[in-house]
């Protein structure tokens, strides 16, 4: 028979209840006793009954929040949540969404700080770039509160793991297509948000060094940062078409993309201009079926938001750990042909 609970707490001189705070990682333990008892689980091979706790979680309610800006790819993801929340229903879990005003950064880290003293049991987050918004991630850590962020990420950002597209991949991919749209050579306008969540300047980032490192003859005409408002990324584009007449392609890194291809529609151009964007949201899967968009890369959004929760609901409920900190959904090619 394996060792106990009350054995731990018994040699670690103290009560059953500590011992339970430290293996469920709730606060309340000095960081010197937590050590020392987390030694002697390991010392003594001690595994927790995760059936008594999935049971514990049916008898008491648990909240689980969600923090997402207000971008496009927000209710993708939220479908995906919705699909893992009815799984979970007989644990009585409430999932408790908010959405931030994008880009406020600081609306975003205020909203998670709060969630520190609120007694949820996780959160899911898309986070914006900003110190403030990794420092509040820090505190919900600090608070022994699980993270799992999903399709956007911060560098080091201290969470459980992380849920999204390979961004890194997808730029070269993108790249490649750029290659065979434009036939290896010509001239493209990048459209992206220098504000906006990481994965975007990511995306980007990788476009252009492999497309300078393998296809030279594809010059990057111009750069336009839409602030993912709809108007500035319809009229950013409009200007950029008016200067630059000879451009062959347009690559979106961001979102706002039924008003970049408004634009071009506006000046006449639709059709002629080869674009390239991300994921596949109704108004994009519109654009690519009439032909306005040549091809979008899809992360897939709804899977994103599906294995997130999923992943944060088995470690509150059973312990359980990801075997990675970054795992990645597929990249897909997505044209007319099979959208």
């Amino acid at each position: 028979m394996g060792i106990t609970l009350k054995q731990i707490a018994e040699m670690a001189g103290v009560h059953k209840s500590t011992v339970d705070k430290v293996i469920h990682n709730r606060p309340g333990v000095s960081d010197a006793k937590r050590q020392q008892i987390r030694s002697l689980l390991r010392e003594h091979g001690y595994e927790s009954n995760p059936l008594a706790k999935a049971l514990n979680y049916q008898k008491k309610k648990m909240t689980v929040a969600v923090v997402l800006p207000a971008v496009d790819a927000t209710p993708e993801l939220r479908r995906g949540i919705e699909l893992v929340r009815q799984d979970f229903d007989s644990f009585n879990c409430e999932t408790v969404y908010h959405e931030v005003p994008y880009p406020d950064a600081a609306a975003q880290a205020a909203c998670l700080r709060a969630l520190c003293g609120q007694g949820v049991a996780g959160v899911v987050c898309s986070p914006m770039e900003d110190a403030a918004v990794y420092d509040a991630l820090a505190a919900l850590d600090a608070a022994h509160i699980p993270v799992v962020t999903v399709n956007s990420d911060l560098e080091d950002a201290p969470r459980l793991c992380f849920v999204g597209q390979d961004v890194e991949q997808s730029g070269k991919v993108a790249a490649r297509l750029a290659s065979l749209l434009l036939g290896a050579s010509g001239e493209i306008g990048v459209l992206s948000s220098r504000e906006s969540l990481r994965s975007v300047e990511q995306r980007k980032r990788a476009f252009e060094g492999y497309l300078t490192e393998n296809y030279p003859a594809i010059r990057i005409a111009e750069t336009i940062d839409t602030h993912e408002s709809p108007a500035l990324a319809y009229e950013g584009t409009a200007d950029m078409l008016r200067r630059r007449p000879g451009l062959d392609g347009l690559f979106i890194t961001c979102g706002c993309v039924p008003d970049i291809c408004r634009a071009v529609r506006d000046l006449g151009l639709a059709g002629r201009l080869k674009i390239l964007c991300y994921e596949r949201y109704a108004g994009i899967v519109e654009l690519v079926r009439g032909g306005e968009i040549a091809c979008t890369i899809s992360g897939d959004l709804v899977e994103q938001g599906r294995l997130a929760m999923r992943l944060l609901f088995e470690h509150i409920i059973y312990d359980r750990t990801p075997a990675q900190k970054e795992i990645y959904t597929k990249n897909e090619i997505l044209l007319r042909e099979n959208i």
